[in-house]
């Protein structure tokens, strides 16, 4: 009797740990919609602003290499933008830009901070595919 009421807890204790709640899932899909609601607001200006900013705190950026890079990303966004318009061969060109952009990027950063900009760029590219696989599955 001990055993079988033994076996019986420990079937309904690994059964209970393997449902998911529905919940955290539908939050993170609306917390998704929003961001993006509220990136597809903001100007090219001010998207190539916070881009810039953003690199220059993580990435200890003098105030010469902000600048550039701010106007980088400035033209970078608008060029992304022209081609996302056109709808013409999108992928081919908005690769082109942004190997374009990566070069150009890789010549105003030293060495050291173009590794951890790389490295910041593989981790959100990985969080970006497991929030989708989230979603999804």
């Amino acid at each position: 009797m001990l055993i079988l009421l033994a076996a019986f807890t420990l079937t309904a204790g690994a059964a209970s740990a393997q449902t998911q709640p529905t919940k955290p899932a539908q939050a993170q899909t609306q917390r998704g919609k929003k961001s993006a609601d509220q990136r597809t607001k903001k100007t090219p200006e001010q998207r190539a602003e916070a881009r810039a900013a953003n690199l220059s705190k993580s990435l200890g950026l003098n105030a010469e290499q902000t600048e550039k890079v701010r106007q980088l990303h400035l033209t970078h966004v608008k060029e992304m933008d022209a081609v996302r318009a056109k709808d013409i061969e999108n992928h081919q060109k908005g690769k082109a830009t942004r190997d374009r952009h990566e070069a150009q990027l890789k010549t105003i950063l030293t060495a050291d901070q173009y590794a951890k900009y790389e490295q910041q760029r593989t981790e959100r590219m990985a969080n970006r595919k497991g929030g989708r696989m989230k979603v999804r599955g």
